[in-house]
Order: structure tokens, then sequence, then C-alpha cells
């Protein structure tokens, strides 16, 4: 008789140590290839949400932009170039009575000494409709380092010109440029001027347009028709009508000085605008990287009057901007001739204050008048750091070379992308 234990130890053996060892390699072999594919698609999604992102940032950072910058200048039916305008080329700032700012005394404003407005009255130089601060080494042609980490803020001097305190306050990165615009807002409403005493002076706004000087003011405030405009300060106001009490004091050194006539008119009246001057500047960002470093980010400051003093409430735009670069577009070089829209050279902003320096026939801030379109320049990057590095290419922003590092070799890991854009100043061309 036959015993089956033979035949069924061979039916219940298991896999061999050698057939084992086999299938655990496929197996790894299989596990490695899925690893794999996992990391690249988490490295795709990683720079394809940084493309985005980017993209996203920038359409919303020019938008704002565009938006201000459009308005530089706007003094009502003209601009700050009509009212600044004298009564013939060639003469003195003198001759000019276009425009009255009422944080000048009586003799500053009979000299149109508007640089006495300096330190902290800068907001106030509203006869400058856009003004610029060049951060040095950032000309084109230039190569310019980018940092690693958290941004560090720079100091006054590394602009040209130095920025006055209020900005350097601001914090702003230094490598980026900065631009300060200065415009009478889209909203107008008339208004009726009554001269109580030789202090103080009562504007009443129509009915229908209280919202002007009470809504989102900013405690400066325009008086406005074809022929001239006054600028004054005041936060008083009542909530309900918008009538406003203007005192001579604190920010305003002088009222009406006799060449306002027409806004005491109770058949055209005069129009009642805000008057704003924002800055925008590249700062550190509010926001947390996962590598725990705060991103660079492009911020915008508003001029607004609190107890009789100008401070800047500032807000972050948007993050992810290393670098903002800007251009400036300028009338043609005829000192002696009013500007005519014909925009024919292009500057800096150092250069802009280089020509006024050169040029004693053409102050400076006739010279900023001369600008008629700016040119935006934006190195936008992504929020965090994505496995797949970027190709290696060094971005021009308009001009300016962005390296990474001393030799373009340093790894962080952020997608980077230019956006450039041509804006131009509707207030400023064909005698506008």
């Amino acid at each position: 008789m036959k015993t089956p234990h033979a035949s069924i130890a061979r039916k219940a053996a298991g896999l061999s140590l050698i057939e084992l060892m086999i299938a655990m390699v496929i197996g790894l072999i299989l596990l490695m290839g899925l690893v794999q594919v996992m990391t690249a698609s988490r490295a795709a999604y990683q720079l394809s949400t940084g493309v985005a992102r980017t993209q996203e940032n920038a359409r919303f950072a020019v938008d704002f932009l565009q938006r201000d910058l459009r308005m530089a200048g706007h003094m009502g039916c003209v601009n700050d170039q009509s009212h600044m305008a004298p009564e013939s080329p060639g003469s003195s700032d003198a001759s000019r009575q276009g425009m009255n700012l009422w944080f000048l005394s009586e003799t500053q404003r009979n000299a149109r000494t508007f640089t006495a407005l300096s330190g902290d009255s800068f907001p106030l130089r509203f006869d400058m409709g856009v003004q610029g601060f060049e951060a040095q080494g950032t000309a084109p042609t230039d190569t310019v380092t980018l940092g690693a980490g958290t941004p560090v803020a720079g100091n006054a001097n590394q602009w040209v010109p130095a920025l006055p305190q209020l900005l350097a306050d601001l914090g702003p990165v230094a490598g980026s440029d900065i631009v300060v615009v200065r415009f009478l807002s889209r909203d107008g409403v008339p208004a009726t001027l009554a001269s109580t005493s030789a202090t103080e002076y009562k504007i009443t706004p129509d009915t229908y347009g209280a919202t002007v000087a009470t809504t989102g003011a900013s405690g400066l405030f325009g008086l406005a028709d074809c022929q001239q405009v006054s600028l004054f300060a005041t936060d008083v106001v009542d909530p309900t009508t918008g009538v406003m009490e203007v005192k001579v004091g604190g920010l305003n050194a002088s009222g009406l000085v006799g060449d306002e006539w027409s806004f005491e008119s109770t058949t055209n009246k005069p129009v009642l605008y805000r008057a704003e001057m924002v800055v925008y500047y590249v700062g550190v960002g509010g926001g947390t990287n996962i590598d725990g470093t705060k991103p660079p980010a492009l911020w915008r400051a508003r001029a607004i009057v609190k107890a009789g003093t100008v401070e800047f409430e500032k807000e972050e735009l948007v993050e992810g901007v290393d670098s903002m670069q800007l251009l400036y577009g300028m009338d043609e070089n005829l000192p002696t001739n009013l500007p005519r829209g014909n925009i024919e050279r292009v500057r800096t902003a150092a250069a802009v204050n280089t020509t006024a320096t050169n040029n004693p026939d053409n102050k400076q801030s006739d010279e900023w008048r001369r600008v008629g379109a700016l040119q935006v320049g934006l190195l936008m990057r992504s929020a965090d750091r994505s496995a797949a590095e970027q190709a290696a290419a060094t971005p021009l922003l308009l001009g300016v070379k962005m390296q990474r590092g001393a030799a373009d070799t340093r790894s962080d890991g952020h997608y980077r992308s230019v956006y450039e854009t041509t804006v131009v100043l509707r207030n400023r061309l064909f005698g506008n």
C-alpha cells in the first residue's frame, strides 16, 4: 500500500526563499515607480499652482496700479499741468495762479514756494501729480541680486532722491522703485462756499453728493473749476449732510487769499472732490510661508488726516511681488514751452530729478509734470517653494537683470514671471 505523506507534503509546500525575494524585489520596483509618479505629480501640481497664483496676483496688482496711475494729475475739469501753467512760457512760478494750496502761507503762495512742503508735509505737494523714487542700482542694464528668506526694509538713502521720513517709515524693501500719485477723486459734487471769517470757512455740498465729503474721505479735499483749484484739509465734517468746517490753522496755513473769486459764485458753483495721495511700494508681506519666511508684497499707502496731522493708512494688496521697476515717459524736452502730450523720452526717476537739477530754467516739479506715461514692471513669484526647479533663466524686468544669487546659481524653488505694462496718464496727454 502507498503512503500519501510525500504527495501531501509537496502540495502543502510554500514559496521558497528565492521566490519570496524575487517577489519582494518586483514589489519594491513597482512601489518605487508609484512613488516617483506621485512625486512628479505633486511637483507638477505645485508648479502649475505657482504659475496660476502668480498670474492671478499680477493681474490684480496691475489693475490696482493702473486705476490710480491713470488719475495722476486730475484736478477737476483740467489737470495740474493747466492749473500750473505760467501766463507765458518761460515766466516765473509767481505768475502761476491756477493752483492754490492752503497748506502754504500767504507769502509762500504768492511766491509759489511749493518746496516749502517738505518733511512731514511732503504728501501735500499736489503740484506734482506723479513723483517717483528710483532704487539705487536698478536702472536698465543694471543687475539686482534677489535676497533669500524674509525681505529686509531699506533705509531712506537707498533711493534717489532720498525718501522723506514718512515714506521711509512705511518699510519699503530696497531694490524696488516707489511711485507717489496725487489726484482729485473721480466723483465730485457742486458745493457752496461761505466765508464766515478770515480764519474759518464753511463748505456745503449739494444734498445728493454729501457722500463725497463723508464716505471714505481722506480729510484732504479740493474745490475746483476750469480756472483754478484750491486744496485744503479738514476732519470736521457733518456725517449726515457733508457740511464741512475748514479752519485756517494746523495744516491749513492760509485760506482764500483773493484769487479764488469764482468759488463764491452761486450760479456756477465750484465742484468739491476728495483729494487723494497714494504710494505704491514693495514691502514685507504679512503672511508666512511654509518654511517660516515672510514673502515680499505690493503695498498701497493712502495719506489721511487725523487730529490735524497727515499719516499713512497702508494696506497689503498682493503677496509674491519680488520687485517693482518703473520708467517714466516724458514730454518733449522744450523747457520754454508748455507740455504738448507728445511722449518722446523714457527716464528713470533718478534721471527725471537729474534733468531738473541740470536745467535751471525748469524746476523739478515742472519736469514731473512733463511725465505722460509710465512703464510698470513686476517680478512675481510663487508663494511657496516647488520641488521642481524653474528653468535656469535670469528674468529681465524693464531691462534690469534679476538674478537669484551672485552667479544666479542659488536654487530657491520659487516660480517667477515678469509682467510689464504701459500706463498712459490720461490727464497729461494732448493738453487735457
